[in-house]
């Protein structure tokens, strides 16, 4: 009954060669930031939560810490528990987190720009192809090694993303590897971390018997800036033809 109320004569079959053909190479180019930003926004949203969250919760206890102290019929008992719920807070519940975001966004980072590296012939459909190797001296540096001799970046175009990236992953594997909060290091790595805690982390060093380090992360919007590095970085890749 349907085909009586339907004229399957009049469907028109289209010619696709009517519609302008695009390659991979050019859609890249016009849709790789945002993919990339379409990725990052989930990473966002998380960290914008739960840091409110967290504010919010410290907040509302330091509230009842102090109506408790000022308060003459207040509880001594119960204004401490509450301070010591909104120390735990700043100094356990706020630390795992920003260390496990930074383990993600650098894990995220990682394997997006060695896709993207091994990605770089087949987007421009070249048949000469070339892998990409990781070696023991780090992704980052391999990565590097790649833009330059595969890809001919102009490394100097690179370096504040890629020198940033670099510490980073010395910061990621201090996290994943070894305890954030009592540890010593060679100095490369001991300088990695300097370099990246400026305004960022703060690094603690204790001189006991042996030099020790500690680090305590108290800026949220270092979060933030690595997701802007990641952008900033494919920016420029992208204007070399290596897109997310």
């Amino acid at each position: 009954m349907l085909r009586d109320k339907f004229n399957i004569d009049r469907l028109k079959i289209y010619d696709t060669n009517l519609f302008p053909k695009v390659s991979r190479e050019e859609f890249l180019k016009e849709n790789h930031l945002y993919l990339l930003s379409l990725f990052l926004e989930p990473y966002e949203k998380y960290i914008r939560f739960t840091e409110d969250y967290l504010e919010k919760q410290a907040n509302d206890l330091q509230e009842r810490h102090l109506i408790e102290c000022n308060d003459d019929n207040g509880s001594w008992l119960k204004s401490e528990e509450y301070a010591s719920k909104m120390i735990e807070i700043d100094s356990e519940f706020a630390q795992r987190f920003r260390e496990g975001i930074i383990v993600q966004l650098y894990s995220f980072l990682e394997r997006s720009i060695i896709g993207s590296c091994e990605s770089y012939y087949s987007n421009r459909e070249l048949s000469d192809y070339e892998e990409i190797e990781i070696s023991k001296i780090g992704v980052m540096d391999s990565v590097k090694s790649f833009l330059k001799n595969k890809v001919s970046i102009e490394i100097n175009r690179i370096n504040d993303e890629m020198n940033f990236f670099t510490n980073l992953g010395t910061l990621r594997n201090r996290i994943v590897h070894n305890s954030t909060s009592t540890f010593s290091d060679d100095e490369k790595n001991i300088n990695r971390l300097r370099a990246l805690s400026k305004n960022r982390f703060q690094m603690i060093k204790r001189d006991d018997f042996t030099t020790t380090y500690s680090l305590y992360f108290d800026n949220p919007d270092f979060s933030f800036e690595i997701i802007e590095k990641i952008k900033s970085l494919y920016v420029k890749l992208g204007e070399n033809g290596v897109y997310y």
